[in-house]
């Protein structure tokens, strides 16, 4: 296929059969200018002394599904403080580093030997907490029972999501403000799969606190930089 430096020509088109059909494509960073590089960047710990650093490159959008394959001299690398890894293709596009540390202030620099470099992609973990309810393995009625997830140390001026999941209940998603180091989901609030208003299952209620770090204005605009602690409890929901 006909490439033009720093044009936009796809390279590769995947499809995937999946009961509809979704197309992907990819192409290579030799085409594209680094302002029209979206960097989608994320920083995950899970638990303490490690953190997931991952980066998707792509061109159209954030919500865009054609990928950009770093070649040539183009390379992402990892840094925390005396830590640095370089950030390995896990697929087309999309790159990912361990690092083994899980606070302090995450970099992320794209090296390029074609255009301009982008080093200047960085942010600050949220700090880390631990779940602090006891909620045991007796079921918890949907109907007639609130829960309450709680976490300490609280107030970290962070940005807090929870996702309930469970092989018996619709995912279900909450956003909480201020960080209070509490949230209780009301009874009623949980809802049965059609078939199942009966069962009690294990519910994994995942506990995300979220800030934002920045990105190098080399970059699209459309790039973002997030940083997110993550730890997880479990409970039994019964009818």
């Amino acid at each position: 296929m006909h490439r033009t430096r720093f044009g936009f020509t796809a390279g590769l088109f995947v499809c995937l059969a999946t009961g509809t059909l979704g197309c992907s494509a990819t192409t290579s960073s030799r085409n594209i200018r680094t302002g029209g590089l979206v960097a989608l960047i994320d920083v995950t710990s899970e638990r303490d002394g490690q953190s997931t650093v991952k980066t998707d490159l792509v061109v159209g959008g954030t919500h865009s599904n054609t990928y950009v394959v770093l070649e040539g001299g183009d390379r992402l690398t990892a840094h925390n403080g005396k830590e640095h890894q370089d950030m390995n293709a896990t697929s087309a596009g999309e790159y990912e580093a361990k690092l083994p540390t899980s606070g302090g202030e995450f970099e992320v620099k794209l090296a390029r030997d074609v255009d301009k470099a982008a080093p200047n992609n960085k942010g600050k973990m949220p700090p880390p907490f631990e779940i602090t309810s006891q909620l045991g393995d007796k079921p918890i009625s949907r109907a007639n029972a609130a829960v309450t997830l709680a976490w300490d140390p609280k107030e970290s001026g962070a940005d807090v999501t929870i996702h309930l999941s469970g092989d018996c209940i619709l995912d279900q998603d909450f956003t909480v403000g201020g960080d209070p180091g509490s949230y209780t989901v009301p009874a009623g609030t949980l809802t049965a799969w059609s078939g199942q208003e009966k069962q009690a299952c294990n519910v994994t209620a995942v506990i995300t606190r979220t800030v934002a770090g920045t990105t190098d204005p080399t970059f699209d605009s459309d790039s973002r930089f997030q940083l997110h602690q993550v730890r997880q409890a479990r409970f039994v929901s019964g009818p």
